[in-house]
């Protein structure tokens, strides 16, 4: 597959699709002959297939490293947790709904506060 012809939103599309059951790859595949490539579309081009190849291997390698950083600091990871979040409030479509599932899942349990949870629509003219 010619990898540098891939978008990162074509990667992501595929990350999304593939079946995250399998088990990862082996551990010296994983880090064995690896080669510095020479040009900047190699890199991007190499980037690519390995995060689709090595999917479950680097997500494995990221729970570890944050699970290491809860251990030793969990204040830290708390707060890139919150910042991460708050980062993702200012795109607007995850505000809106991250608003209707809390909304939704709130009038489950007391549709009274529910009610008080969504302020009425004011139109701006």
């Amino acid at each position: 597959m010619d990898w540098s012809a891939v978008t990162a939103e074509d990667l992501v599309d595929a990350l999304r699709e593939v079946d995250w059951s399998m088990p990862p790859r082996p551990v010296p595949e994983f880090f064995s002959r690896f080669t510095v490539p020479r040009s900047y579309s190699k890199w991007t081009s190499r980037l690519k297939c390995n995060l689709y190849y090595y999917r479950t291997n680097y997500f494995i390698l990221i729970m570890f490293i944050l699970g290491m950083g809860f251990l030793w600091k969990p204040v830290a990871i708390v707060a890139a947790f919150m910042t991460g979040l708050s980062i993702a409030f200012l795109n607007d479509s995850f505000a809106v709904t991250f608003n209707e599932k809390v909304t939704r899942t709130v009038r489950q349990f007391s549709p009274h506060l529910a009610a008080k949870l969504r302020p009425p629509i004011t139109w701006v003219s």
